[in-house]
């Protein structure tokens, strides 16, 4: 059927009118009533350093803190139990934010304090290694007696071994398996629901990786000098090394990425093909669409420059990179943090940057639910403050991204988020019109 010429023009025109609309919608600046909450006051003069932590819903804090001999935890102002020593490394809050975990030292003796309360006491406990499962329920960690490591799992201890890989101790997404790197002897094995797998000399770090159906399982790991990852105990093709922590899954479980190292550069390896060699690729940046269609990177050109590559495509080139990427949730949209020089940084998003800010807040970029809102923390001068869709907002002291704390959407048209002002930190919320 032919389309008469002037209707075409008019069905062209329409599309061209609702694409413009939704520009539009997307450059309107939102009306913003901001309320902000005093959550706790925080005495810097007590923190312990590096001992902090911002539960997932960035509505709670939690931080360590001494008093003379004594050292204790502070969630949201309220102290708890002292002991001799808090560990680094080890204060986490559930996904769910409603619980947390931490270890301590009593008369030579580490534990882990849950809920408020103390487990079994250990020689020792791998830094680190604190895990809660994805619903929140399970609790994870490796401890050490008699010079030995084990993995504890809702208190029951699993097999000793000369130690437990560092980062390698993982939940599947249904929270009902648990995985982890053990040393045998001079080679390293995965321990799948208690079961070991073939030995290789090395893991690569942080790699362990369950589906998210929670049925398969890939890692990357060294035979000799041959670096490869493994799924459903099949050994792929060999390289110079694999990416610590590169190792991801698409959200349907259909497709598998990671970064491998071939001589002096490296490339992104998806569905088993190779991708085009850089310089060097950004570690973390690697990311798929909600979707799994779409796969986007961080990568380093020959000049230096650094640039995002979606599907493929190179974009525009930068002095460095920053943030991100970041797909909306509808997979639309893709967003991202550069620097044009020393001071001066912009975010990019669908091609088009920013005005720019001397820092963009790393941790900080965030689509709303809808995709129609994009928020990031920016510094113009000295204050901070939340940039969505292009307006600035009120000014902070800080915005906390220590820790874990992120902007969070509650909502399509609701957002909240953490800020200090002088020792006190705040909970601003935004309902937007």
């Amino acid at each position: 059927m032919t389309i008469p010429t002037t209707r075409l023009v008019v069905c062209v025109s329409l599309a061209f009118l609702c694409c413009a609309m939704m520009v539009a919608a997307e450059d309107t600046p939102p009306q913003r009533d901001v309320t902000e909450k005093r959550l706790m006051q925080m005495d810097f003069s007590l923190w312990i350093a590096e001992i902090f932590a911002v539960s997932p819903d960035s509505q709670h804090v939690a931080y360590g803190a001494h008093a003379g001999q004594k050292q204790f935890v502070i969630v949201d102002g309220q102290a708890g139990k002292s002991y001799q020593v808090i560990l680094g490394n080890m204060l986490r809050f559930s996904p769910n934010s409603q619980r947390l975990a931490y270890a301590a030292q009593e008369e030579r003796k580490s534990f882990v304090v849950v809920d408020g309360k103390a487990l079994k006491p250990y020689d020792a406990l791998g830094a680190g290694t604190l895990r809660f499962s994805p619903d929140s329920q399970r609790l994870a960690y490796a401890a050490a007696a008699d010079n030995r490591m084990f993995v504890a799992v809702d208190g029951t201890e699993h097999k000793r071994y000369n130690a437990i890989v560092a980062e390698s101790l993982t939940f599947s997404p249904d929270s009902q398996r648990v995985t982890y790197g053990a040393t045998v002897g001079t080679q390293m094995l995965v321990v799948v629901d208690g079961q070991e797998t073939q030995p290789y000399d090395a893991l690569v770090a942080d790699s362990l990786r369950f589906s998210p159906d929670s049925k398969r399982l890939a890692y990357g790991a060294r035979q000799g000098q041959q670096w490869f990852v493994v799924v459903d105990g099949q050994a792929g093709k060999a390289y110079a090394g694999i990416g610590s922590g590169s190792v991801l899954w698409s959200a349907n479980g259909q497709r598998l990425a990671y970064v491998a190292q071939a001589g002096k550069q490296q490339m992104v390896i998806v569905d088993g093909q190779e991708g085009k060699l850089y310089p060097g690729i950004v570690a973390g940046s690697l990311v798929f669409s909600p979707d799994s269609q779409q796969l986007a990177y961080a990568a380093k050109g020959a000049d230096n420059t650094w640039f995002v590559v979606q599907d493929g495509q190179e974009g525009k080139p930068y002095q460095a990179w920053v943030e991100g990427p970041v797909f909306s949730p509808n997979s639309q949209r893709l967003a991202y943090a550069v620097a044009l020089d020393a001071e001066k940084q912009v975010v990019v998003v669908d091609g088009r940057e920013s005005k720019t800010y001397h820092d963009i807040k790393v941790g900080m970029l965030a689509f709303s639910p809808d995709s129609r809102w994009l928020a990031y923390g920016v510094r113009a001068d000295k204050p901070w403050t939340v940039v969505l869709n292009g307006q600035e907002g009120k000014p902070y002291e800080n915005l906390i991204s220590l820790g874990g704390g992120k902007l969070v959407f509650d909502a399509p048209d609701r957002l909240h988020y953490l800020v200090t002002r002088g020792q006190d930190i705040y909970l601003v919320q935004e309902q937007l019109k």
